[in-house]
C-alpha cells in the first residue's frame, strides 16, 4: 500500500524520477492526488497545491486545524471562533477555513477526499474542523483553485482535503501544556495514537482531549474605544445599569445608579457618564472543552477487493461569557408605581446586573463513518463504492434571559400586583439593584435551543487505463453520487413566541455524475520531456435547482526535470446553503456602524433629508438585526483560472502562480454598515437598503433591520501565490527554509446590476477581514544531532479603513508575528519541546471599524505573547 508519508512537504518538491520511471516499471503503484479521481504515478498536478504534513502541524502551538489553516497565507477574513469568542458565521466555537476571504461557503472541505458533515448547533453551513483532532492528520492538500468538475458544488475558491493517519504502527502519546504571558488561556492537550496490523488488515485508534483555558477582554483591553480629534476615548453602550427611558417631553434620562444614595431618583442621561463598559465581562476568544475519538480500519476481503471503514467521534462543550441581559423598550404609563418622573415614558434599555452575568453555552457531538469497497478488475482498471454518514446533533442556550412579554405584564398596572406573593408581581426597573427576586424569578427563564445537520452519501467510481498513446497512456476517471443532505433548528419556545428566532427545517439532494481524462499529448521533445492535458466534466441534478455542468481543462508542460509550467480553466457554482434556503429570522444585536454618526459630503446631505439631525450620534455599537433566508435564492457560479510554473533542483524549488476568480450571481448577504452606507451614499439606486431598517420617530435611531441573501452580486478575486524553498545539509546541520507569500491584485464586490464597484484591495473591514495587498508565512527550521529548532515569521500588510476615520484608525500599519520552537529528543524515542508564540507580545492594531477587542478579531492575535510545553513519546 502506499505510505503517503513519502510525499515531501510540498507537491512541488516532489521528485521527478518517478515520471521518468513509469514505463520501465511492470506494476506501478497509482494513487489520488487532491483534484482529480484519477490514480495517477506523477504527484504533479496542473492545479496548485499547498501540502502541510504532520511535521508542519507539529511545529506550531495550535491545537485546532482553524488556527494553522487561517494564518497561510492564502487565507483572510472570517472563519470560526478559533481566534475570538462572538464573530462567526457558522455557529459559536466552530472552526472553518476562509480561503482567499471569499468566505467559508465557497471553500469545500474534505475528509480523505470526501465530504464531511455540516458542524453546530444546527443547520449549519459548513463542517465543523473541531471533529478533526490534529494528532489525527498525516497531511492537509489545499487545491487552490476551483473544482466543482471533481468534487461538486462549493469548491469555489478552493478545496482543504484532510488525510488522515490510516497506516500508523505503535504508539505515540503526546501531552502540551501552555499558558499566555498574563497568566491566563491556560491549556491543555493530550493525544494518543495506536495501530498495528492484524492478520489481512490494519488498525489506527486516535484519542484526543483538548482544554483552550479562557481569557478576558478586558485583562487586554480596559474599554471599547473610538477616535476623536485624533485621541483615542472610552465608549460605553447605551444599555445601562439602572436602566434609560424617553420621557414623554423628549428628554431622556437615566435612572439613579449609586445603589448608596437613591435621593435623585433620575437625571439627564449623558452616556459618558451613564454607559456601561461592556468589555469587562466578554472573552477573548471562545473557551472549549472537546473530546475525540477515531479509528481506521483496512482489511483485505480478498486479494483484488480492499475494505476500508472509520468511524469519527467528536464532542465540544463551550461557553462564552456575555454582558448582562436586557429586554425590548417597554411603554410605561406615568401613574405606574414605580414611575419616578410623573411621566409617561418608553423604558428603552435597561442592563439587568441584579442577575448575574449570564453564559451563553454549546454542547455537540458528531460522527461520521466511512464504509469503502475498492479493488482491481482483471485488466488492471481500479474501482471503490463507498458510503458515508454523518450526524450532528447540538444544544445552545442562555443561562437565563428575559422573557420580554411577562417584562411588559410586570409594569403594566392593569396586569400586575404589588401584593406579596402576587401571581404578577409588579416590577421596580427604575434604578439599581431595584429588582426584587420575586420579579426577577417571574420574567427569566433558561433559554435552550437544539438542531442538527446530517449528511449521507453514496459514491460510485471507475479508473484506469483506456489505451496506450504514443506519449503514454490515456488514463480515465468516471463515476456516479448520491448525496443528501438535511438540517435543522428547533429554538427556545419562549424566544419564538417573542420573535427572537424561527424554527428551520430543511433538506436538498443531488445526483451526480462526473468524467476525467488525463491526455498524454506528447513526450520527449525538443521542446518538453512531457506535455500533458486534463479534462474534466461534471453534471449535477440538484433537487431544488436547474442541473449544472461544470469543466475543468487543465495542461501540465513539463519543460525539462527541474522546470514546468501549469494552467488550468474550469468553472464552479455553490448552491444555498439549508440556512441560506430555508431559515426563519434570527434576531441578534449584530456590531453594525450608523453613517450619520459624523457624516460628511453627500452622506451627510442624505441623512438630514431622510431627518437625522446634525450632530446625530448612535446609541451604542450594535444594533438589532434580523438574519434569515429567502427560498428564492439559487445556486451562483463562477470561472477560475490559474496559470503558475514550477522550478526545483536538489537543494531549492520554487512555484510562482496566478489565480483568478470570477463569480456571477452570487449569494449575498450585505453587511448592516454597508447596506446603511450604501442607501445614504445614494438612497434612490440603494433603496432596497433604505428599505431594510427603521428608525425611532423620536430618537432617529435604527431601531430594526433586516437582511436576507440574495442572488444580485458579482465579485472578483486576482493575485498571485509564491513559494520558495531551500532544504539541505551543512556539516552536522540539516535545514529547511520555506516562505509563503500571497500578494492580492484584487478583490472587487458589486452589490447588484447598477451598483457602485466597491473596491476592497487593500481595505480592512469591520465584519469581512483584512484584503491587504500582501500577506507572508516564513519558517526556518535547523536540526543537530539531537535539537531542532523552528523560527516562523508571519507578514501582515498594512490596509485602509473602509470606513476612514481618524489619523489612527483610518489605516492600519503592516504587522509582523514570531514564534519559536526547541526541541530535544531523547533516545528512548521521547521528545521534548518548548515553544513561543508572538514572542514580542504584539498588540493588534486599532482600526475605525473595529468588530471587536478594538480591532479587527478576523486577522489579528488578540491574546498576546503565550507559550507551551509539549512531550512526545513513541514506542
Amino acid at each position: 500500500m502506499f505510505s503517503y508519508s513519502k510525499i515531501s512537504l510540498a507537491l512541488f518538491t516532489l521528485s521527478f524520477t518517478q515520471f521518468a520511471t513509469a514505463e520501465q516499471t511492470a506494476q506501478i503503484e497509482r494513487f489520488e492526488v487532491t483534484g482529480s479521481k484519477i490514480k495517477n504515478i506523477d504527484l504533479e498536478s496542473a492545479s496548485p497545491i499547498t501540502t502541510l504534513t504532520a511535521g508542519d502541524l507539529a511545529i506550531t502551538g495550535a491545537s485546532n486545524l482553524e488556527e494553522v489553516l487561517q494564518g497561510l497565507s492564502v487565507s483572510a477574513g472570517p472563519a470560526g471562533n478559533a481566534t475570538n469568542a462572538y464573530w462567526t458565521s457558522n455557529g459559536y466555537a466552530t472552526a472553518q477555513i476562509n480561503l482567499r476571504g471569499m468566505g467559508i461557503k465557497r471553500t469545500l472541505v474534505l475528509l480523505n477526499g470526501k465530504r464531511l458533515v455540516a458542524g453546530g448547533t444546527g443547520a449549519n453551513d459548513s463542517p465543523d474542523l473541531n471533529m478533526i483532532p490534529m494528532g489525527l492528520v498525516e497531511r492537509i492538500d489545499i487545491l487552490k483553485d476551483g473544482a466543482s468538475a471533481i468534487y461538486g458544488a462549493d469548491a469555489v475558491a478552493g478545496v482543504v482535503n484532510i488525510i488522515t493517519k490510516s497506516d500508523f504502527n505503535g504508539m505515540q502519546l503526546s501531552l502540551k501544556i501552555g499558558q499566555s504571558s498574563k497568566k491566563d488561556a491556560e491549556n491543555a492537550e493530550f493525544n494518543a495514537t495506536f495501530g498495528g496490523a492484524f492478520k489481512r488488515g490494519h488498525i489506527s485508534v486516535n484519542l484526543n482531549y483538548v482544554d483552550n483555558g479562557n481569557a478576558l477582554q478586558s485583562t487586554r483591553n480596559p474599554c471599547p474605544l473610538s477616535e476623536s480629534d485624533g485621541e483615542l476615548n472610552c465608549i460605553y453602550s447605551g444599555t445601562t445599569i439602572g436602566g434609560r427611558a424617553l420621557l414623554a417631553d423628549g428628554t431622556e434620562v437615566q435612572f439613579n445608579q449609586n445603589p448608596a444614595n437613591n435621593d435623585v431618583p433620575y437625571e439627564t442621561y449623558n452616556n459618558s457618564k451613564h454607559g456601561y463598559n461592556w468589555f469587562e465581562s466578554l472573552n477573548a476568544y471562545s473557551p472549549m472543552k472537546r473530546l475525540n475519538l477515531a479509528t481506521l480500519i483496512d482489511y483485505e476481503v480478498s486479494n483484488n477487493i480492499q475494505l476500508e471503514t472509520s468511524l469519527i467521534y467528536a464532542n465540544r462543550r463551550s461557553d462564552q461569557i456575555v454582558t448582562p441581559r436586557g429586554f425590548n423598550p417597554v411603554d410605561v404609563a406615568a401613574d405606574f408605581i414605580y414611575n419616578p418622573t410623573g411621566q409617561d415614558l418608553t423604558l428603552k434599555r435597561r442592563r439587568n446586573i441584579e442577575v448575574h452575568n449570564p453564559e451563553f453555552y454549546q454542547e455537540t457531538d458528531t460522527f461520521q463513518g466511512t464504509l469503502n469497497f475498492n479493488g482491481t478488475l482483471s485488466n488492471h482498471w481500479i474501482w471503490q463504492a463507498t458510503y458515508t454518514h454523518g450526524r450532528n446533533t447540538g444544544t445552545d442556550g442562555w443561562s437565563y434571559d428575559f422573557d420580554d412579554e411577562r417584562v411588559a405584564q410586570t409594569l403594566n398596572a392593569e396586569l400586575c400586583s404589588t401584593a406579596i406573593n402576587a401571581a404578577i408581581p409588579c416590577g421596580d426597573y427604575f434604578g439599581i439593584g431595584t429588582l426584587t427576586e420575586q420579579v426577577i424569578d417571574f420574567v427569566t427563564y433558561q433559554r435552550e435551543g437544539t438542531g442538527g445537520n446530517e449528511l449521507q452519501s453514496v459514491n460510485l467510481e471507475l479508473s484506469g487505463d483506456l489505451t496506450e498513446l504514443s506519449a503514454g497512456p490515456l488514463v480515465f476517471a468516471t463515476g456516479a453520487v448520491y448525496r443528501k443532505e438535511k438540517g435543522w433548528r428547533n429554538p427556545d419556545a419562549i424566544a419564538m413566541q417573542n420573535g427572537e428566532e424561527d424554527a428551520i427545517s430543511g433538506s436538498t439532494d443531488v445526483k451526480e455524475a462526473f468524467f476525467e481524462l488525463s491526455v498524454p499529448v506528447m513526450k520527449d521533445i525538443k521542446v518538453a520531456d512531457a506535455i500533458n492535458a486534463d479534462i474534466a466534466v461534471r453534471y449535477s441534478d440538484y433537487e431544488y435547482f436547474d442541473a449544472e455542468t461544470t469543466y475543468k481543462l487543465g495542461l501540465t508542460w513539463r519543460v525539462n526535470e527541474q522546470l514546468l509550467l501549469r494552467g488550468v480553466r474550469s468553472s464552479a457554482f455553490r448552491t444555498p446553503t439549508i440556512t441560506e434556503l430555508f431559515g426563519g429570522t434570527n434576531v441578534e444585536n449584530l456590531i453594525t456602524k450608523d453613517p450619520c454618526e459624523n457624516a460628511t459630503d453627500v452622506i451627510l446631505k442624505n441623512c438630514l433629508a431622510a431627518g437625522v439631525p446634525k450632530g446625530f450620534v448612535q446609541d451604542g455599537a450594535t444594533i438589532r438585526t434580523g438574519v434569515g433566508g429567502n427560498p428564492e435564492v439559487s445556486p451562483e457560479t463562477a470561472n477560475t483560472f490559474t496559470l503558475g510554473f514550477v522550478y526545483q533542483n536538489n537543494v531549492f524549488s520554487a512555484s510562482l502562480d496566478y489565480f483568478d476568480i470570477k463569480v456571477d450571481n452570487a449569494i449575498n448577504s450585505v453587511s448592516g454598515s454597508n447596506m446603511l452606507r450604501l442607501c445614504y451614499s445614494d438612497p434612490v439606486a440603494y433603496q432596497a437598503y433604505c428599505d431594510s431598517f427603521i428608525r425611532d420617530p423620536k430618537t432617529q435611531q435604527i431601531a430594526e433591520l433586516e437582511k436576507r441573501p440574495m442572488n444580485a452580486a458579482n465579485e472578483h478575486v486576482a493575485g498571485l501565490d509564491l513559494n520558495l524553498n531551500f532544504n539541505g545539509t551543512a556539516g552536522p546541520y540539516a535545514y529547511r527554509i520555506n516562505w509563503d507569500t500571497t500578494r492580492l491584485l484584487k478583490h472587487e464586490n458589486t452589490a447588484f446590476a447598477g451598483a457602485e464597484t466597491e473596491l476592497l484591495l487593500g481595505k480592512i473591514t469591520s465584519d469581512r477581514g483584512s484584503f491587504t495587498k500582501w500577506r507572508s508565512n516564513a519558517n526556518a527550521t535547523l536540526k543537530i544531532t539531537q535539537w531542532q529548532a523552528t523560527y516562523s515569521i508571519q507578514y501582515i500588510g498594512k490596509a485602509a479603513d473602509e470606513n476612514g476615520g481618524g489619523p489612527i484608525g483610518a489605516q492600519v500599519p503592516s504587522i509582523v508575528y514570531h514564534d519559536l520552537q526547541v526541541g530535544y529528543s531523547f533516545e528512548n524515542a521521547l521528545k521534548l519541546s518548548v515553544g513561543i508564540d508572538n514572542i514580542f507580545d504584539k498588540r493588534p492594531p486599532f482600526l475605525t471599524s473595529w468588530n471587536d477587542a478594538n480591532t479587527d478579531v478576523f486577522t489579528y492575535d488578540t491574546v498576546g505573547r503565550r507559550g507551551y510545553l509539549k512531550l512526545d513519546y513513541k514506542f
